[in-house]
């Protein structure tokens, strides 16, 4: 959220140079972190259901609210897997390489760069949205 919302329309305020060099250096680091929480969340959403429901997984059952609401946060999240996998690691990777490759040549930016970067931006904005339904199925199952 940080990144959409704080740090992505500051750097279009930034010179050619310094944006790239931003991006070069923070980027990478953003991208390993949406690739860990993302990672995690299915793994410790099963772990954190189950200690709620004192290890058993008669709560799961979809005739339950409680077991309505974790799979709807289950399969939410693996949605989030496959989007950041998919789409965000891999367009993030692409934006990198070829701003590391107009700061070394000193090359006008190619066509490409602003398709790729309205990808990663609404890949990421889809992530959040989806993190957001996470947090919601959340706390309705535990009401």
């Amino acid at each position: 959220m940080l990144f959409a919302m704080v740090v992505g329309p500051t750097i279009g305020d930034f010179t050619p140079a310094t944006s790239g060099e931003v991006v070069v250096k923070l980027l990478p680091k953003y991208l390993r972190f949406i690739l860990i929480c993302t990672f995690l969340t299915p793994i410790l959403g099963l772990i954190t259901a189950l200690y709620s429901s004192n290890w058993s997984f008669s709560f799961f059952s979809p005739s339950t609210n409680y077991g309505i609401y974790i799979s709807a946060g289950a399969f939410l999240s693996l949605i989030a897997l496959v989007v950041t996998f998919a789409v965000v690691y891999p367009t993030g990777k692409k934006i990198i390489n070829i701003t590391k490759a107009m700061m070394k040549n000193q090359s006008p930016q190619p066509p490409m760069l602003p398709k790729l970067a309205m990808r990663l931006k609404i890949s990421t904005g889809l992530g959040l949205a989806l993190l957001v339904g996470i947090i919601v199925c959340m706390v309705a199952a535990s009401l």
